[in-house]
């Protein structure tokens, strides 16, 4: 499974950088290292609403002392003599993030004095500094600030706004074109469209959360040439195409195997891993354009989704690490296993003191749907032993935060 996941890695390199503004820039990882141009912030700064005021005015008072410093307004010019924008035994009124006037070095907060007109008494002597954000304290000039590769949330988006930043240099979103493989010739039978979407609205979901474009396309076996010039057409927007549908474990309908093949080249593999042992991966159109066969059982589709294609999609968006970060768990009860074969079961994990345990759902027993919806995360057992024992720890990939899907 690792060496498949590998080899889809190494077909596809990362989609060219571009230059969006900060606000488009959310879940998009940058492609340059951001320095601070200039010290940020670039003069002191008020940590909380208060007053500003220099201390030596107050130094030497003995400890219970109460100052009373008379409230003034200033315009932020220093007086050409002293340096100071306020006189000696005076203080000014501030707001958290806005600069200190000139010759204050400390904010007292609001809670900490009281005010009577234009009195000011300071209830608790202040230290040098308190309440003050200095000069370059969040980077000096030419610090780095964020380091190619990362990727922007909300608090570092905000970061590179107040160090100036409008606009960044990053790799576009994944584009994915979701083909929804479908049979027309079956529509009229009892069944023929029963479940007919299901894995499509699954892998819609899942590579949205990964903050992919997505759109649905449908490749319709029952007509090939339709279809064909249809994906052919997609293709100019797309820069990942996932199949859902035709894909089983005994192997591809050969029919859209055949419909791919006109397009460009496709190879299926046979997988060491349980579910879904059948994949597909190829290049199609004029651009090349990778395509991933997924499996149409909705749990092999999960597992196949989050072990090869998510990874795909994170490299084409240079979001690392691409594969998962498995989080260790303990089997609360025993697993049967396979030899030589890499066996992934969706679990409930629970918490247990500092340690997650998991317990398979029915979706690993039945493969069915409520299964999947309680599941917390996908857990691989090992290929090298035929059965796991309740307490050994087990690799997992997380799905949602524990205990947030009832």
């Amino acid at each position: 499974m690792e060496d498949h996941r590998d080899y889809l890695l190494s077909m596809v390199e990362p989609l060219s950088p571009l230059g969006v503004s900060l606000v488009d820039a959310w879940g998009l990882a940058l492609c340059e290292d951001i320095k601070a141009d200039g010290d940020l912030p670039p003069a002191p700064v008020a940590e909380a609403d208060g007053y500003a005021l220099s201390v030596a005015d107050i130094a030497g008072l003995a400890p219970g002392s109460r100052p009373i410093l008379d409230l003034v307004e200033v315009s932020g010019d220093a007086d050409a003599q002293d340096g100071r924008a306020f006189g000696f035994g005076e203080t000014v009124a501030i707001k958290a993030g806005q600069a200190l006037p000139a010759g204050a070095d400390t904010v007292v907060s609001m809670f900490d004095v009281s005010v009577e007109a234009a009195d000011v008494k300071v209830r608790i002597l202040p230290a040098q500094g308190d309440w003050v954000r200095a000069t370059g304290s969040e980077a000096a000039d030419g610090e780095m600030v964020m380091a190619a590769g990362t990727r922007l949330d909300d608090r570092r988006s905000a970061l590179l706004a107040a160090a100036g930043f409008d606009r960044v240099l990053v790799r576009p979103r994944t584009r994915v074109a979701i083909a929804d493989v479908v049979d027309s010739s079956l529509l009229g039978l009892p069944d023929g469209g029963r479940g007919r979407g299901v894995g499509m609205y699954m892998v819609n979901g899942a590579a949205r959360a990964d903050d992919a474009t997505t759109w649905r396309i449908e490749i319709d076996l029952a007509q090939p040439e339709a279809s064909i010039e249809r994906l052919g057409d997609e293709l100019i927007r797309a820069d990942l195409v996932l199949t859902v549908g035709g894909l089983t474990d005994d192997g591809p309908d050969p029919r859209l195997v055949e419909l791919l093949r006109q397009m460009g080249e496709i190879d299926v593999a046979e997988v060491a891993m349980r579910p879904g042992r059948r994949h597909g991966f190829g290049f199609i159109g004029d651009e090349e354009t990778p395509v991933i066969l997924l499996p149409s059982d909705p749990y092999a589709l999960l597992v196949a989704y989050h072990g090869f294609a998510r990874p795909v999609l994170r490299k084409l968006m240079g979001v690392e690490p691409y594969a998962h970060e498995a989080v260790l768990c303990y089997a609360d009860h025993d697993f049967d296993a396979e030899l030589d074969t890499s066996q992934i079961v969706a679990c409930k994990l629970t918490q247990d003191r500092d340690h997650y345990l998991a317990s398979a759902t029915e979706a690993h027993r039945h493969s069915q749907l409520p299964g999947l919806v309680t599941a917390d995360a996908l857990v691989v057992l090992p290929g090298d032993k035929a059965r796991v024992y309740r307490g050994e720890a087990l690799p997992a990939w997380l799905l949602s935060e524990p205990g947030i899907v009832a």
